[in-house]
């Protein structure tokens, strides 16, 4: 195998890995607002509940409190996880810059065959 082909392959494999780990942060992104978004009605339901919707007040809820700290910590790894996910996707734009290169210098190297046949 020429060293262009492996190298060919070798991005093909690299793409297609990227592909299945941007889709996984996707499912994992849109299963963890799912909870996110959960978490905010039980919050408010718990509020309505004790008749406290003030965090700071010592009656404050612990259910409440403890959903609302669960709530902060899925926005936080959303947030790294939408991070990731843009830097995958970022990975993927660089692999698509190669292959249309690798394209655009194939397609300048027929024009010369093209070139050199008719002359």
């Amino acid at each position: 195998m020429k060293p262009r082909e492996s190298t060919i392959q070798a991005k093909e494999f690299q793409a297609a890995a990227l592909r299945r780990q941007l889709a996984q942060y996707e499912r994992m992104i849109a299963d963890l607002e799912v909870i996110r978004v959960e978490l905010g009605k039980q919050i408010e339901g718990e509020e309505r509940r004790s008749g406290v919707a003030d965090p700071a007040n010592f009656a404050y809820s612990t259910v409440a409190r403890a959903a609302r700290e669960r709530r902060r910590n899925l926005t936080t790894t959303i947030d790294d996880l939408t991070g990731r996910r843009e830097a995958v996707e970022e990975e993927l734009r660089d692999i698509d810059g190669f292959f249309d290169a690798l394209g655009a210098s194939a397609s300048d190297a027929q024009h010369s065959y093209t070139r050199t046949a008719a002359a």
